[in-house]
């Protein structure tokens, strides 16, 4: 499609103008406004002026007790507070881009967790939880309290200046909770059959619009279903919208629950489909009336399936979370018909961990007392190695350098030759933000494409959104005014004569091979992908990290009987929460096997000889193997050609050869090297 007419068609609702489809849903919390202030608003006005029809200003509390976080200290709904001006200058910043306005409330019900203001969290139902935590069932005097609450808030922010609210009624919020079959067992009228379980929030709403009259937005975010056995059902939720006429004006459909945020699909990954939610949403549509209108979000980066959407009239936005942080220009883009252009999230799960889901990781965080703190620390220690951290990995320059330091680039005093050498990702990187600062940019590379050890992507099926970044990485130097030199090989002798006032190493790394006899023998994991049907029948893997284990899964639906062999005692280990939950996941329904605490003796012809945790040794058969034991930095060819660069000439290394990390790594140490070029 080309003209998105759609997608870009403006609608004006309650005297309020969207001027397009697309909406930024709400991430993180409001209350960064506070603790990280100039990223915050930075990440908001990116999306407003980034062309969105509107912008949430992400999650806050209706009150500092029964609905806290442990985490929040705002003053909310106290106007004569100190967060006040705060909420005053997001929603100037919004609308000062045109953008509509939008601020999220929301109540934890019985998931917020003990603290000194919060000690009994409450919920439909009096229960204790598995930690002990005392959960106390509402009465009618909180019904009367928490509804108060929320007009209160909902008044604060239109005082403030905001449009509307977005009120969190999904992901197993308070809302949720009620609603729920499992949640809501009451035996009074707010509990039983779906009529009394929509009470209690069908009266919020109500009292709520009748609080902020007629001239004030209210959005409603929604689960369509809890996916989950004895959970809300899409036809519980078609049944309850047909009650939000003239209280709602827009309708998000999301899904899932906040505890399985993955399996649940409130969060979607590379191995789920696009436009995950379409499927309540269709069963939503059918009886949802039509002055309220319909949003959806899931799993949507495209702009041409947002246009189909609307098109086909299954909703009337679309909503987007994680892809306003890959382009926040999305909208704009779109409209100047450069929507080629558009970073598309690849769902890699960099921006949010989500929660702790698949059994076996379950297992090892009890067994070793494994604590958010630590698995934080951890990340700390791997990112270390890097002077930024890269927060989405398609978009460096999003607000996600973002919890941390951003870097300051200094102002270009005259214009460099410039030597990259290395057409990887992070060499892409660094050629097109040093071009785009005036100055004069070759980059070198020794193979026949660009793309460097991201050309197994050709034959990869999951990650499809991973391929058309390297793409588009690849196109973004094309058309630049970069010179490109493929199939060169940079010695010292090239360097000596290039005569570059900086020299970029961008020369990536190299499979790592261990002491193993026979280990020759086996395929780097990057040359497995496609190769399924010459490996043969039983395929084993050496190494059971990430690389591993996506290579398991690429070979498995090539048809391959895939098995893992893991040195340690769980696979995948520097992954956590949905990373971890989303390629386990798919292992098992595959049915690939491991081994773990078991280490590789020998590659023979006939298959691996291997020894396990106990000492016993035996041969897994195999018509082919595949090493995944990681890669090392080509170090000894960044200290040739540095030995080569003439003295006084600035050398910058970049990417893998610095640090093997992840793509979003070496797109960062691009964007930054480059920027930071006088």
């Amino acid at each position: 499609m080309s003209d998105y007419k759609h997608l870009l068609r403006p609608i004006t609702l309650r005297g309020k103008t969207y001027r397009n489809r697309m909406l930024a849903a709400p991430t993180g919390y409001f209350s960064f406004a506070t603790s990280l202030d100039a990223p915050y608003y930075r990440m908001i006005e990116e999306r407003a002026a980034g062309g969105f029809a509107s912008v949430c200003s992400g999650e806050i509390t209706v009150n500092s007790a029964d609905a806290a976080r442990g985490f929040e200290n705002v003053d909310i709904p106290d106007e004569s507070g100190e967060f006040f001006p705060r909420a005053r200058k997001a929603a100037s910043l919004i609308q000062s881009h045109g953008a509509i306005a939008m601020m999220e409330l929301s109540h934890l019900g019985s998931i917020g967790t003990p603290h000194p203001k919060n000690a009994h969290p409450w919920g439909p139902v009096s229960f204790t939880k598995e930690d002990g935590t005392q959960v106390i069932g509402y009465t009618r005097q909180m019904m009367d309290k928490t509804i108060q609450d929320f007009c209160d808030c909902a008044r604060y922010a239109m005082h403030a200046g905001f449009d509307g609210v977005l009120i969190h009624g999904g992901h197993g919020w308070l809302f949720s909770q009620f609603l729920s079959p499992l949640e809501n067992t009451r035996t009074d009228a707010y509990g039983g059959s779906l009529e009394g379980r929509m009470r209690f929030p069908l009266e919020l709403l109500g009292a709520l619009r009748t609080a902020v009259g007629e001239d004030f937005l209210i959005e409603l975010r929604i689960s369509g279903s809890d996916r989950w056995p004895g959970g809300t059902t899409a036809e519980d939720m078609a049944e309850f919208s047909t009650r939000l006429s003239g209280l709602v004006d827009i309708l998000h459909i999301s899904s899932g629950h906040y505890y399985r945020s993955y399996r649940t699909l409130e969060f979607s990954s590379l191995y789920t489909r696009h436009n995950c939610n379409a499927d309540t949403a269709a069963v939503i549509r059918r009886k949802c009336p039509r002055d309220v209108k319909m949003g959806l979000i899931g799993g949507i980066n495209s702009p041409e399936d947002a246009e189909r959407m609307l098109a086909e009239d299954l909703v009337d936005f679309v909503i987007v979370g994680r892809q306003a942080f890959a382009d926040p220009e999305f909208m704009n883009k779109v409209a100047a018909g450069r929507a080629d252009d558009i970073n598309r999230c690849l769902r890699c799960m960099r921006c949010y961990a989500g929660s702790h889901e698949h059994e076996k990781e379950l297992a090892y965080l009890e067994k070793y007392h494994i604590t958010k703190e630590m698995e934080l620390a951890r990340d700390a220690e791997r990112s270390a190695c890097h002077s930024y951290h890269a927060y989405c990995t398609v978009n460096p320059v999003t607000w996600g350098i973002g919890f941390c330091e951003r870097p300051e680039f200094p102002p270009m005093e005259s214009p460099k030759r410039v030597l990259v050498v290395g057409g990887g990702i992070a060499g892409l990187s660094a050629a097109r933000y040093a071009c785009d600062r005036g100055h004069q940019v070759t980059l070198a590379e020794k193979n026949s494409r660009l793309g460097g050890i991201l050309y197994f992507l050709d034959h990869d099926k999951a990650k499809y959104d991973l391929r058309n970044f390297r793409d588009l990485m690849i196109r973004r130097v094309q058309e630049r005014p970069i010179e490109v030199l493929l199939n060169t090989t940079v010695d010292e002798a090239f360097i000596q004569s290039f005569h570059a006032d900086i020299v970029m190493l961008a020369v990536g790394s190299e499979p790592n091979l261990p002491p193993i006899p026979g280990v020759e023998k086996a395929l780097p994991a990057q040359d497995a992908y496609g190769m399924g049907s010459r490996l043969g029948e039983k395929v084993v893997i050496l190494g059971g990290g990430m690389v591993g284990a996506e290579t398991a899964i690429e070979l498995a639906e090539e048809g391959c009987d895939v098995t893992i062999v893991e040195m340690a005692e769980r696979l995948i280990l520097e992954a956590r929460n949905m990373a971890f939950t989303c390629v386990m996941d798919k292992l098992d329904e595959l049915g690939v096997r491991s081994f773990v605490n078991t280490k590789c003796l020998a590659v023979t012809d006939s298959g691996v000889e291997v020894q396990d945790e106990d000492g016993a040794i035996f041969t897994i058969p195999a018509d082919g193997v595949v090493c995944a034991l990681g890669l090392k930095s080509l170090r000894s060819e960044v200290e040739r050609l540095r030995a080569a660069v003439p003295a006084g000439t600035e050398v910058v290394e970049l990417g893998d050869c610095h640090a093997v990390d992840r793509v979003g790594d070496a797109n960062l140490d691009g964007y930054i090297a480059g920027n930071m070029i006088r």
